[in-house]
């Protein structure tokens, strides 16, 4: 997983319409993930938020305290947008 390609794939989903219309054809999130890691992108919901954070405030460590706050309140298979 990486927030590198968090942040490449939230980088195309402003820039590239095509992309984003595609995305949003999918039916369920199992379909957005299939479609997602196709892509060629891999990340986690934790790495997904710290991408889309107002102010850049993108890192790793940002990143594990969403991922271990997210795991503590749903679960280790809990993913909520993806």
């Amino acid at each position: 997983m990486s927030l590198q390609s968090a942040m490449e794939f939230v980088r195309r989903l402003r820039e590239d319409p095509e992309f984003r219309w595609a995305l949003g054809e999918c039916k369920n999130k199992w379909e957005r993930r299939r479609f997602v890691i196709t892509q060629g992108y891999r990340f986690t919901p934790a790495e997904l938020v710290c991408a889309t954070s107002p102010g850049g405030n993108a890192s790793e460590d940002r990143t594990a305290v969403i991922e271990r706050v997210r795991r503590q309140q749903h679960g280790h298979g809990s993913y909520a947008f993806m």
